[in-house]
């Protein structure tokens, strides 16, 4: 959409938008231009001013981009997102593996002082209080793990035998509650009416005596191994500690033992946690007996090992990953009920003509009526969008299948069955092999829209697989291979060099996903916005080197390695790139700092590779950068280019390698695909 935050004419500013929503959707999906029918109508194709504003209809009701948060939502994330399942599994696992570390280090200890003190042996302790924690609550320095759900789980969720983490609950940390909740630590994100959570401990023997933690808000229900031990109504609204009561104690069992937990909220606030700890007895703890001992018979490093482990521990416990929130600008609507639309005289909002437009297709589709409801989910939203949405991808439409075949030809090709990708009307040009794309178009639907399918298909094809070479019979007949007799050689895209360059220098993060980077710019080029620094950001090093498709598109601030080699205009849609060849572009890829610094990266690549051998190195840069072995010749020049660089220009052995590898990233075989 168009950005204008002090339009001059707010009305017309809106329908500007909407023709540009309007635009987008007929020029990218259905091949068919309308913008000359929003004043009159179509000039080329039979489009009239009320089809115009009939396919408007489906738009109107959108509301127009703003500033800040307008039109943001959030689309992803929380305690149930993958991703962050995965970081939470990989942070504890971590964690296990340094407080194993740990605990072996204290046992060696606690040997070492026993050996010198034997009156310790049975007296030592790991813990720092007089109890043992067996589920640790959200208060302590590692809480326990629950797994949980919020969802109503089978009725036997209380049973000594049910496995949470068999019935895919999510994994969260104790401590759960709504953030700003008083009194609790909260780990564990709740905002639900009512939470299910599953937790174990185990047990050597059974002690005489536990203290128990416990906070919530509102009712809760717990049982220990299947049995009901405790049961709380209303709201505890600060951790109470008390001594487990002998309901609770014969409940225990030796080995495994399985805590659940029901609550149930109402209003306010919300939260539950809960905690297990074992009375020890009179014993030493470690700190206390190194104290006494003066750790006499300790070895130092041992001591130095238990030190930093349990600094370890703690920074691991502080940076244990937390929930995050994906959002995204999407399209919302005013209202289910959209104002009404007619036409504009001569494209004027302002002189309105009397019929009301409703959502029918244009009549070269056949011009049918589109029914819409809004959805039952209850958002915001008339249904329009979703009916329109639904009659484009219908399998018997004539041409949302034939436009993405034609566009998927082109980025193969070089260019489309159809030159014009968005203009398939009587002013575009016509298809050169017709037949050949309403096959596509079919398979394309046949295969249940696949794209991946249908890349395979053209590139095992013949047609794809042709050389390059001309010949005269060809050239006489077809000079500019409209027919596609022999394979277009085209130069790679700004996209496909920069992502080329970093996969030669196995830099390549292929990383999916995500919210855009940033890559770096020199100041020079941050020099030319309007604003200071231009707003760019500063993404870690090791996102920059992610695939070009996730650089952040900002129209007046364009990374001049994209802009050089002909990145997508920015301004609009853009059917066909321009496919310049022009010698700035060997200046950019000679002096860039971006191809230079990669350069070296790809000379460290080999030299680590191939240590010790530079005929070697050689042969390896150009096997890697253009996906065949170096023939003798080619060997032989790259070693005297190295010894020029080295001889004439006075450069170190490694700085002329660095320069090798320059020129093989600049090599037309490097740029071009044949």
């Amino acid at each position: 959409m168009q950005w204008d935050d002090e339009p001059a004419d707010r009305l017309l500013h809106l329908f500007d938008n909407l023709d540009d929503d309007l635009r987008i959707t007929t020029e990218g999906m259905l091949g068919m231009t309308v913008g000359c029918a929003r004043c009159h109508d179509h000039k080329g194709d039979p489009i009239s001013q009320e089809d115009y504003y009939s396919f408007m209809a489906f738009f109107r009701g959108m509301k127009q981009p703003g500033k800040g948060g307008a039109n943001i939502e959030n689309v992803g994330g929380g305690e149930g997102d993958a991703s962050y399942q995965t970081a939470l599994e990989k942070h504890d696992s971590e964690g296990d593996r340094i407080k194993g570390e740990l605990e072996s280090a204290e046992k060696k200890i606690g040997q070492q002082l026993i050996k010198a003190f034997p009156s310790l042996k049975g007296r030592l302790s790991s813990s720092g209080s007089e109890f043992r924690v067996l589920l640790g609550d959200g208060r302590e320095t590692s809480p326990g793990q629950w797994f949980y759900t919020t969802r109503k789980p089978s009725p036997n969720w209380s049973a000594v035998n049910f496995r949470a983490e068999n019935q895919k609950w999510k994994k969260g940390v104790a401590g759960f509650g709504k953030t700003g909740t008083p009194g609790v630590s909260v780990n564990t994100e709740w905002t639900s009416k009512e939470l299910w959570a599953q937790a174990t401990f185990l047990l050597e023997s059974i002690p005489d005596k536990l203290k128990l933690s416990l906070i919530h808000d509102e009712d809760m229900e717990l049982f220990l191994n299947g049995q009901l031990v405790l049961k709380r109504s209303g709201v505890l609204g600060a951790y109470k500690d008390f001594d487990a009561d002998n309901k609770f104690l014969s409940a225990l069992q030796t080995g495994r033992n399985v805590v659940t937990a029901r609550v149930r909220q109402t209003k306010g606030g919300q939260s539950f946690d809960f905690g297990v700890r074992a009375y020890q007895g009179e014993k030493f703890t470690i700190d206390v007996a190194l104290a006494m001992s003066k750790a006499k018979g300790v070895e130092a490093a041992l001591l130095n090992k238990r030190k930093d482990l349990k600094k370890r521990v703690t920074q691991h416990a502080q940076n244990r990953p937390k929930p995050t929130s994906v959002s995204a600008q999407v399209v919302q609507e005013h209202s289910k009920t959209p104002p009404p639309l007619y036409v504009h005289y001569r494209g004027n909002p302002h002189v309105k003509g009397e019929k009301v437009m409703t959502t029918r297709i244009p009549s070269i589709f056949g011009g049918d009526e589109l029914e819409y409801t809004p959805p039952a989910h209850g958002r915001n939203t008339s249904g329009r969008r979703m009916a329109l949405a639904r009659w484009i991808i219908k399998p018997d439409n004539p041409r949302t299948s034939r436009v993405i075949m034609n566009r998927l030809w082109q980025h193969h090709f070089g260019r489309g069955i159809c030159a014009t990708p968005n203009d398939f009307g009587y002013l575009g040009e016509r298809p050169t092999h017709p037949v050949l794309l309403d096959w596509l178009a079919t398979e394309l639907v046949n295969r249940e829209w696949s794209l991946k399918q249908m890349h395979k298909v053209i590139m095992l094809s013949q047609a794809y697989q042709m050389s390059s070479r001309g010949q005269e019979a060809g050239l006489s007949k077809d000079p500019d291979n409209k027919l596609f007799w022999r394979f277009n050689m085209r130069r790679l895209t700004a996209e496909e060099l920069r992502d080329s360059v970093l996969a030669t220098t196995g830099r390549l993060n292929r990383k999916m996903g995500g919210p855009s980077i940033y890559i770096k710019l020199a100041p020079e080029v941050l020099a030319t916005s309007s604003t200071k620094g231009g707003k760019w950001g500063n993404s870690p090093p090791e996102e920059q080197t992610r695939r070009s498709v996730y650089i952040k598109v900002k129209r007046s601030l364009v990374p001049p390695i994209l802009q050089d080699f002909d990145l997508a205009d920015t301004d609009g849609t853009c059917p066909v790139r321009f496919r310049s060849i022009l010698p700035t572009q060997a200046l950019a890829m000679m002096n860039s700092a971006f191809v230079n610094e990669e350069a070296v990266n790809f000379a460290e690549r080999l030299r680590s590779d191939a240590p010790d051998d530079p005929r070697r190195q050689v042969g390896l840069a150009l096997e890697i950068a253009l996906a065949r072995a170096a023939t003798a010749s080619e060997l032989d020049y790259g070693m005297e280019f190295v010894e020029v660089m080295m001889r004439e220009h006075k450069l170190s052995s490694e700085e002329a390698f660095n320069r090798f590898a320059l020129l093989v990233l600049n090599l037309n075989e490097f740029f071009f695909v044949d």
